[in-house]
């Protein structure tokens, strides 16, 4: 049971890591307010972009795979006891 976990997770963050590779900014939700200067009324929009470093990402699928092939190993070492 351990060994599968191990194998979920790390294929989970192999994917993540992935995705940081292919996407490396993340754009989060968008507020809008309304600002009145005067007799005009404005409509500000801001959203929050997250730029992911390429190390964050290579170390996110380096630990994926460890745990992966640690999952694997634990998997055939079960079998065989």
């Amino acid at each position: 049971m351990r060994a599968i976990f191990l194998i979920v997770i790390g294929i989970l963050l192999v994917g993540a890591g992935i995705t940081g590779l292919v996407h490396p900014q993340w754009v989060g939700s968008e507020k809008k307010v309304e600002v009145q200067f005067g007799a005009k009324q404005y409509e500000v929009a801001t959203r929050r972009v997250t730029d992911i470093p390429m190390p964050f990402s290579g170390s996110i699928i380096v630990m994926g795979s460890c745990c992966t092939a640690l999952g694997l190993i634990l998997r055939a070492r079960a079998r065989k006891a």
